[in-house]
């Protein structure tokens, strides 16, 4: 991976030369090596794939391309995925961007579950039942489907 620190954008991503036909997807994860090992599933599944280590990071790269599918860690450093999803939907570009939660916290004891969900995410996948082709086969099913129309 990249240098820590900054997202890197697809084609900035060596052996990434990858068709803007293909599906975008972001993904938030503060666990560098984690985050690796999705990337390369993702990559192998047939997406472009951008990693932030940072939600900031997410933020900025959403700046130069929106994603089809966004992939988050629930815990991060100092907040948490509905603090992310907070600023996601109040943004008119990023408001309908489906999401997936791929975490090893479980959310079942203080209502994280609940609350992703009234957010609009599509999903909440534990990352130990979850592997990389699994995932990929998710997300493509995910932005396969048709969009609901905005408004």
């Amino acid at each position: 991976m990249g240098s820590e620190g900054s997202a890197k954008l697809p084609d900035g991503l060596s052996g990434n030369q990858r068709e803007r036909s293909q599906p975008f997807a972001m993904l938030l994860d503060d666990e560098p090596d984690t985050a690796e090992m999705y990337r390369l599933g993702l990559e192998a599944g047939g997406f472009r794939v951008a990693v932030a280590t940072e939600a900031a990071e997410l933020f900025e790269a959403i700046e130069h391309e929106v994603p089809d599918i966004l992939v988050l860690d629930y815990r991060l450093r100092g907040m948490t995925a509905v603090d992310v999803l907070d600023v996601l939907r109040k943004d008119t570009r990023t408001a309908k961007v489906p999401v997936f939660i791929l975490s090893n916290y479980l959310g079942d004891q203080d209502g994280a579950i609940d609350r992703v969900f009234a957010a609009g995410v599509l999903a909440w996948l534990k990352k130990p039942a979850t592997p990389p082709k699994a995932l990929a086969r998710k997300l493509l099913q995910a932005v396969s489907r048709p969009r609901r129309p905005k408004g």
